[in-house]
């Protein structure tokens, strides 16, 4: 898998990236994952009244717990803290980096089938103060860095109009595959050797105690400490 060809490819043009496990899920954000099944987002069928509702419940019970606030009516930085502490919304992750949405993509290493990274580009841009609920086509939206993650992870969002409808059925997609579990670690050990980890990722306890972890998992070598 040819990441340094993909990264010439799209050099210079204002793509953006997302990373999946497998090429099975649909590209649609949490809020409009309606299913019965096991672990998805929404049992019942999607309502805007209850998605506004959720909005509004996080808006004020999340006021003791936030170093930020922002102001009442930035319903999107709002629902991009809300995302970034588990809350599903109309908002779908993506990365302005190839190698972390590639990252994200071989994440499991390939349990899950052959992984995907998608691109896309050249879509509108909306700010803070417009309303998420009015928008009528897809957009792109750039957070303040509002969480520690978002940083890191170059972070950025599509903001979906209709949650339940798939992403991928627009034609603007691009599509870069990799199939196979050993290609999936493969690129998982070149992205470590560029700094691409869990350490990265994730700027915290939580994202070292992960990386060390999987260095531990499959004999890796740890740096060593000085004086062993």
């Amino acid at each position: 898998m040819d990441l340094a060809r993909w990264a010439e490819e799209v050099a210079g043009e204002p793509w953006i990236f997302r990373g999946e496990a497998s090429t099975a899920h649909p590209l649609r954000p949490g809020a409009g994952r309606v299913s019965r099944d096991l672990g998805s987002s929404r049992k019942v069928r999607f309502t805007q009244r209850d998605e506004r509702a959720a909005l509004d419940r996080f808006k004020n019970d999340a006021l003791p717990y936030l170093e930020y606030r922002p102001p009442a009516n930035h319903d999107l930085e709002w629902l991009a803290i809300a995302q970034h502490h588990g809350m599903q919304t109309r908002l779908l992750d993506w990365t302005e980096s190839l190698l972390i949405a590639a990252f994200f993509a071989v994440e499991r290493s390939g349990t899950e089938g052959p992984a995907i990274i998608y691109g896309v580009k050249d879509l509108p841009v909306i700010g803070p103060t417009d309303d998420p609920f009015a928008i009528r086509e897809v957009s792109v939206y750039r957070p303040s860095h509002i969480t520690p993650r978002i940083a890191p992870q170059w972070s950025i969002f599509t903001v979906h109009p209709r949650p339940t409808e798939d992403f991928r059925r627009i034609g603007r997609l691009h599509e870069w595959r990799i199939p196979g579990r050993a290609n999936c670690s493969r690129i998982k050990l070149v992205l470590d050797s560029c700094g691409v980890n869990y350490a990265s990722m994730y700027p915290d306890l939580t994202g070292l105690a992960k990386h060390i972890y999987w260095r531990y998992k499959w004999g890796m070598q740890q740096t060593k400490s000085h004086g062993s």
